[in-house]
Parts: C-alpha cells; sequence; structure tokens
C-alpha cells in the first residue's frame, strides 16, 4: 500500500464536516492555490479503490486514515510548487495518485535537507528520548533516517556499527542529532504556513505535519 516515505509522520487527525472560510467546496489553501474537497476526495477514492483491487475488505481499510493521508501528501505537493522547487519526474507513475506521491515526497525531503538543525529545548529533548525509549521501531527508522542524512560510505557506516555496538551513548548522541535536525525541519514549517497561508477545512479537523507529532508541533490552522 502506498505511503509517503517520511519519518513518524503519520500522527495527524481528521474529523468533522464544515465550510472552508467563505469559499465552499474548498478542502485547503495553499498560498493562491485552492485546494478542492473533490480534488483531495478524488485521490482517496483513487486509493482506496487499489486496496480493494489487492483484496483488502473495508474491515482493512480506514476512510480516515486515507483521508489524512492524503491531506498531508497533497499540502507538501503544493508547497513545493508554491516555493518554486523543481517538479520531479512521475512519468513511471503507474497513476495520477502515485504520481502525486511522487512529487511530494520530493519536496519534503528537499525542504527537511534544507533545514538548518537547532539546539533541542530541554522539553523536546525529554520528549524525543521519551518516545524512541518506549518505540523500538522509531528509534529504528531514527537512526536509519540519520544515517541516510550523513550519506556515509560503507567503510563509515561500518565504522559506526561497531562504535555503536560498543558504547549505547552512539545511538543516544545519533537520537539527539536527528531531534535537532527535525527541530530545525519544524520550525521551517512553521514558518512556510505562515508565509504561505497555509489553512485547512475544518472538515479534515487538526492537522499537525510535524516530522515527529508530540515533539514538535507544526499545526495547520483551519479556516
Amino acid at each position: 500500500m502506498r505511503r509517503l516515505r517520511i519519518l513518524a509522520v503519520a500522527s495527524v487527525g481528521l474529523l468533522a464536516l464544515g465550510a472552508c472560510g467563505s469559499e465552499q467546496g474548498a478542502a485547503m489553501f495553499v498560498g493562491d492555490q485552492r485546494v478542492t474537497e473533490a480534488t483531495l476526495d478524488s485521490y482517496v477514492d483513487a486509493e482506496m479503490s487499489s486496496y480493494f483491487e489487492q483484496g483488502a475488505t473495508l474491515a482493512d481499510v480506514s476512510y480516515g486514515d486515507s483521508r489524512r493521508q492524503a491531506a498531508f501528501v497533497v499540502l507538501f505537493a503544493e508547497l513545493g510548487k508554491a516555493m518554486g522547487l523543481e517538479a520531479p519526474d512521475t512519468n513511471n507513475a503507474a497513476d495520477e495518485v502515485e504520481a502525486l506521491y511522487m512529487e511530494a515526497g520530493k519536496y519534503y525531503d528537499e525542504i527537511a535537507a534544507a533545514a538548518e538543525p537547532r539546539e533541542l529545548t530541554d522539553a523536546e529533548l525529554e520528549g524525543l528520548n521519551a518516545a524512541v525509549g518506549g518505540d523500538q521501531e522509531l528509534l529504528q527508522r531514527v537512526v536509519e533516517g540519520w544515517l541516510a542524512s550523513q550519506q556515509l560510505t560503507q567503510e563509515q557506516l561500518a565504522e559506526f556499527n561497531m562504535a555503536a555496538q560498543a558504547d549505547p551513548t552512539v545511538i543516544q548522541q545519533v537520537v539527539q542529532m536527528w531531534g535537532e535536525e527535525q527541530a530545525g525541519f519544524a520550525d521551517d514549517l512553521n514558518g512556510y504556513i505562515a508565509e504561505y497561508d497555509i489553512a485547512v477545512n475544518p472538515r479534515y479537523g487538526a492537522l499537525d505535519i510535524s516530522p515527529l507529532v508530540g515533539v514538535f508541533t507544526v499545526e495547520v490552522p483551519q479556516r
């Protein structure tokens, strides 16, 4: 099943009905762009259809999860365009939904890579340590994400693995450095929300696009 390759991004919520400002039928605003509910929901319908074609049943899927993911992906696709980032080649995409995921994923990665790390606050560091301490899968994703950002050679990666096995504090340091990268990324996202006047229809509920919800906050205003 398609999912945007992003570390710990799935914790966003979509609820309840409502209009988007004075423009009925708008799902989201990003800069000068108005994304309609019909457009966003069409991606949800296409994704759900692909699940059913693969043999999934209603008990296996969640329209809420798919709508949440669609809102997240559409937001980053539109933000990348608004920022003037170069669009990826999506000619090999199987369909429009996969092309959207490819586009949003490229923009997300570029925006994240451009962020400058900053020192964590005490509360952020405490929250980060608590999160990874209680979730080994998250810890693994954090370490893998940090390693990927460093673009290590095979030799350097081998040296890192040896050091990590010999000294548990190596992983602790990696978690903190990854957190500093994400803190800067979250700050940039908050800035872009203000700069491009990003807003979401209340129909889609509280949308937090933080790189790690519960540690960093990047809430999208409702309108």
